[in-house]
């Protein structure tokens, strides 16, 4: 055994590990000799929960052709390991391994494994590569049978700025005039000239209109000396040729511009306009965008929710992530919010009631609230308005919770789900005062358990939408503050997080409901999506991270050193999957006239498909774990 601890102590990724912590492990270690021309195991035998390192030897792996010959596509030598294709997932072996001479191998098991994936970030991150290029297989795999079923074609939201844009750019100084503007649109017969500093960085763009309007509507003499800086619209969107459609898409929906810059190291490249996009027949985004602001009417409302249906299978089909279409669509859902307040202010002020007496923010929470609610599933939000005059406490909460009344019926209206637990801005729980909120919450927090527990995992997701951030920013801040002065909290969290249980069960198979109206279906979201959701909100609040989106809070935690980018990465991808593939069973839902919903039968699914959600679920079990070991439970 002394020798095998030498050789791993010079073998990556167990070079990462301290000489106490192999040492300790080293009792669990098997040592197994496997003689000349024997198999080590078979193509399709079952895991045999260890990993394999060659410590004397050579190891041939060996596939079948189509004659049913085995042929070697690859060799082990010391003091290299195999059978990691499935230590993690419990599969059959999709390969053989043969002894090619007498071999001595040193074999890990699972549970000793785990403990030196906690005891080394840069171990675990090895290991996490490994696992989230599995996924990304896994996924490609489900992708191309999707393909081969009919949903293949063209998929813009892959492709490239630099695929799509317009090259060679016009461009201009800051101190062009207006005249000399006017000479280059009409010579080069272009719409618009970006305007680019001395060192040749785009800082604003020029168009047809802005001459139009910042010139001639309101001429006076001289006006056609203006200059560029003075015309321009500054700030443009500036991407690198190497962004997806979909960030120039969401940009332009963000900002509500239709040109996007590509640059690359400061330098104007070429353009993405709104005609570009046009071109590739998927501007629902921008015709929901445009519906949405000039809506008067629910009706008008209406035809946006279905434009931004067409957009959603459109995602799907382009292969876009649930990342990228939870933010893309959550937009789109932000703007619909806004426009029925404005359309409930309205109402209120036509019956009497007046305009709103103060200032107030609409919060979204749940998965709305943290950008991944594509599919119109149930309502989640709350309000939050400024502190009343005394007095006054009864009026202000009447109207708002007026206000919430309206807006909360149009979204239900829309397509959207009422909450079951009535957690919705209409309801006086949720809808208080700045210092009833701060009550509120703190009332929680000195109960962290059983009730108050789950209005705090539901709260903490809390986004602004509409009206004064401040208030959302300042009941945040004070969130933080609590937790620091009282760790305790976070350990209520942290039990809560990981006593739910994961479906596996020991050979790694997923286990389904066995009773109930449910009977052999698992429900993705509180089943599975709520681990990553959980435990990374967990994490983010103890970093005083203010995002709520999970991929968001990924990204912090891997800059404050939380976990290693590939572990954060075999995170993301896990979520990121059954995401995706929550929403196109869904979708699949809606085509059929059925509602969305949360429950699958596992043994509905393709195999790919079910591989996804057993991996998934391998990783959420990595996760789990991490979070027990960080926050001692």
């Amino acid at each position: 055994m002394a020798d095998a601890l030498a050789l791993l102590k010079e073998t990556p990724p167990f070079s990462e590990l301290t000489e106490t912590v192999l040492r300790k492990c080293a009792g669990e270690f098997g040592l197994r000799v496997y003689p000349k021309g024997s198999y080590i195991f078979r193509q399709g035998e079952p895991s045999q929960e260890v990993l394999f390192i060659v410590v004397s030897g050579l190891v041939e792996i060996l596939l079948p052709t189509d004659t049913g010959e085995e042929k070697t596509v690859s060799l082990r030598r010391p003091p290299e390991f195999f059978g990691e294709t499935v230590f993690f997932s419990n599969e059959a072996y999709p390969a053989s391994a043969r002894a090619v001479e007498e071999t001595y191998c040193l074999l890990v098991p699972r549970r000793c494994f785990e403990e030196l994936m906690g005891s080394s970030p840069r171990f675990a991150g090895y290991f996490s590569r490994m696992l989230a290029d599995r996924m990304k297989h896994l996924w490609e795999g489900v992708i191309r049978e999707q393909c081969l079923v009919g949903q293949g074609g063209e998929r813009p939201f892959r492709k490239r700025l630099y695929e799509i844009m317009s090259a060679p750019v016009i461009t201009c100084c800051e101190d062009h005039t207006a005249t000399e503007i006017a000479q280059l649109i009409s010579s080069k017969q272009v719409s618009s000239v970006v305007v680019i500093d001395q060192s040749g960085s785009p800082v604003g763009i020029v168009t047809e209109k802005d001459l139009v309007k910042k010139v001639l509507a309101t001429y006076r003499p001289g006006s056609e000396q203006l200059r560029a800086k003075e015309i321009m619209e500054p700030n443009p969107i500036v991407l690198p040729p190497s962004a997806l459609f979909q960030e120039a898409l969401l940009a332009m929906v963000q900002r509500q511009l239709k040109h996007v810059i590509v640059a690359e190291r400061g330098l104007v490249r070429g353009m993405v306009t709104l005609a570009d996009l046009v071109r590739t027949q998927n501007v629902d985004a921008l015709s929901a965008l445009m519906t949405i602001d000039r809506a008067r009417d629910s009706r008008a409302l209406q035809a946006a929710v279905q434009q931004i249906d067409r957009l959603v299978t459109s995602l799907v089909a382009g292969q876009a992530t649930a990342a990228e279409a939870g933010v893309l669509v959550s937009e789109l859902y932000d703007r619909l919010v806004a426009r029925l307040l404005l359309m409930a202010e309205e109402e209120l002020y036509a019956e009497g009631k007046g305009r709103a007496p103060c200032g107030y923010c609409w919060l979204n929470m749940g998965s709305s609230g943290r950008r991944e609610q594509v599919v119109r599933t149930d309502l989640d939000n709350a309000l939050i308005y400024e502190a009343p005059p005394p007095g006054q406490e009864a009026a202000f909460q009447d109207y708002f919770l007026a206000l919430g009344e309206k807006v909360v019926a149009g979204l239900v209206a829309l397509g959207f789900a009422p909450c079951p637990g009535k957690v919705m801005a209409n309801n006086p729980e949720w809808c208080k005062s700045y210092p009833e909120w701060l009550q509120t919450v703190r009332g929680w927090m000195r109960q962290p358990q059983g009730e108050w527990l789950r209005k705090m995992t539901i709260f903490f997701d809390f986004r602004p939408v509409y009206g004064r951030f401040s208030l959302a920013a300042s009941l945040r801040e004070a969130i933080f503050q609590w937790l620091t002065a009282e760790e305790v909290i976070l350990h209520f969290l942290a039990r809560d997080a990981v006593t739910k249980k994961i479906p596996l069960n020991p050979f790694r198979q997923v286990v389904p409901e066995k009773s109930g109206p449910h009977k052999d279906e698992i429900d993705l979201k509180s089943a599975v999506l709520i681990h990553f959701v959980d435990c990374l909100r967990l994490f983010a609040l103890r970093e005083k991270i203010a995002a709520t989106s999970t991929f968001d809070r990924l990204r912090g935690l891997v800059e404050r050193n939380v976990f290693a980018p590939e572990e954060a990465e075999a995170f993301g991808l896990a979520y990121d999957n059954v995401m995706m593939l929550r929403l196109r069973l869904n979708l699949e839902r809606l085509s059929r006239g059925l509602k969305p919903s949360n429950y699958i039968n596992p043994r509905q699914l393709t195999r790919r498909e079910l591989n996804v959600l057993r991996e998934a679920l391998v990783v959420a079990s990595r996760l789990q774990y991490l979070t027990r070991m960080s926050f001692r439970v």
